[in-house]
């Protein structure tokens, strides 16, 4: 009797070993489980995934400058070209017939000063020019008609009228033409001079 008990308690011991060695057997096989098991589903596997900055890829830029119509391109629009000077191909004509190289005042006029007693004379006026294109000229003064002929350059000095009311400027014109050599030149000069009060003494 004994004897049997003695066995059974030694099976008995020896399956609970068996279960024991069993369970730790499984323990470190899972602990042990590889890297490469499944990623985890839901909210654990969420983030996972690279993102750009880590894959090093580069960020679309568009079409590069001065192709596919944008700004920048290195095209040629042919829109420099004028196709050289714009010369008509004319010639500037000269004038023909006589010319006023210059006309004007030499010598500005005044009239009388003084008194009476002691009187001043006043002083003509001179004008000066000179015409190509033909030999002689006219002036006229104060309107049409010739006062006299000169030739194509001089001066001519013409006495100075003042009447007037003193303290006013009292004006005269004197229009030069030309003469022969082609159409007719003309120009007019105005002269002014400021009358003066004579008094009585």
């Amino acid at each position: 009797m004994h004897r049997y008990l003695t066995r059974a308690a030694l099976v008995a011991l020896g399956g609970a070993i068996a279960v024991a060695a069993t369970g730790c057997v499984t323990i470190e096989t899972r602990g042990s489980a590889p890297a490469s098991s499944a990623p985890a589903t839901g909210d654990a596997g969420l983030g996972s995934a690279p993102s750009d900055e880590t894959t090093g890829a580069p960020a679309p830029t568009g079409s590069p400058a001065g192709q596919g119509g944008q700004p920048g391109g290195g095209g040629n629009t042919g829109g420099n070209n004028t196709g050289g000077n714009n010369n008509s191909g004319t010639t500037e004509k000269k004038p023909t017939g006589p010319t006023i190289v210059y006309y004007r005042i030499k010598q500005k006029p005044q009239c009388d000063q003084g008194t009476n007693v002691n009187r001043i004379p006043g002083i003509p006026v001179i004008l000066e020019w000179k015409v190509t294109g033909t030999d002689k000229i006219t002036l006229s003064v104060d309107g049409p008609g010739i006062y006299n002929t000169y030739p194509a350059v001089g001066t001519a000095t013409i006495d100075f009228p003042c009447a007037g009311i003193p303290g006013e400027y009292v004006k005269h014109t004197y229009q030069l033409r030309t003469v022969g050599g082609g159409e007719v030149r003309s120009k007019t000069l105005t002269a002014s001079a400021l009358v003066h009060e004579i008094p009585m003494v």
